[in-house]
């Protein structure tokens, strides 16, 4: 009797423990269900831009015994720029306490590249990115209200409608003969300027000989019945390059921007 009393208690005890650690188990698997659930809410609302981010009420999350809802809080100022804390509750249908609950600050000037203030772009559109923070055109406009970008810059953001960039220093090449190619101050306007361009004009009594960007034609003149031969030289540089009203390399243009907050 002793002995089946023992084996008899022994054997609630384990059964009680198997149902605790059942249940234990599908308590894991219900919250980590409910937190793959606000994961994937939190990836829709980190690509929502912030102007339309918008609360939501419990709604029944599709093919599940799950809900979600989508908390605001109030927006705050911070330096430059606005930021809210969008709450992302997952319930287990008829419960009212959140098996999963995540916050994201979420800020009216994104962080998300890294990319510094102050970095200059290339862009091919007359449309500025709206994405990761403000951008303003390189065109000398004023930095005011972009305190990061003033501490850079200065007081005005670069000019560069019409220039192209270049590195700051200077190296020696030697691809038509030995030339160092050197720039001006870091932020200086460096002003145009072309290799030299160069001919030759021989003559003699009766004959005459150019080569390189002169030409020349002969002229004839009477003069007392007399026929006087002379030559005209001419400067052309057009017969050698080709010629613009300034000097450029081939090209293609964009607008210059910089990110300012």
């Amino acid at each position: 009797m002793i002995a089946a009393f023992l084996l008899t208690s022994i054997a609630v005890k384990v059964a009680k423990t198997q149902q605790s650690v059942l249940a234990s188990t599908n308590s894991n698997n219900i919250a980590l269900q409910a937190y793959q659930y606000a994961e994937s809410k939190a990836d829709i609302v980190r690509v929502t831009k912030y102007n339309s981010l918008t609360a939501q009420a419990k709604t029944e999350i599709q093919d599940s015994n799950y809900q979600d809802e989508v908390l605001l809080s109030e927006e705050s100022s911070v330096d430059d720029h606005k930021e809210r804390t969008v709450t992302i509750n997952v319930y287990l249908k008829s419960e009212t306490l959140p098996r999963a609950s995540l916050k994201l600050i979420r800020s009216s000037v994104e962080k998300s590249t890294g990319v510094p203030i102050g970095t200059i772009l290339a862009w091919p559109s007359h449309t500025l990115p709206a994405d990761d923070g403000v951008w303003l055109l390189c065109n000398g406009q004023s930095t005011a209200g972009y305190p990061q970008l003033s501490a850079i810059v200065g007081n005005n953001v670069p000019d560069y409608r019409g220039v192209f960039l270049r590195g700051y220093g200077s190296q020696t090449s030697t691809h038509y003969g030995t030339v160092t190619h050197s720039s001006a101050a870091l932020g200086e306007l460096q002003g145009d300027a072309i290799r030299n361009i160069y001919g030759s004009w021989n003559s003699g009594q009766y004959q005459w000989s150019s080569d390189g960007a002169i030409y020349g034609i002969k002229n004839w003149s009477i003069e007392n019945n007399d026929y006087f031969q002379g030559y005209r030289a001419y400067f052309d540089a057009s017969r050698v390059v080709p010629t613009a009203n300034e000097n450029r390399p081939i090209n293609k243009s964009v607008n210059w921007i910089i990110k300012a907050a």
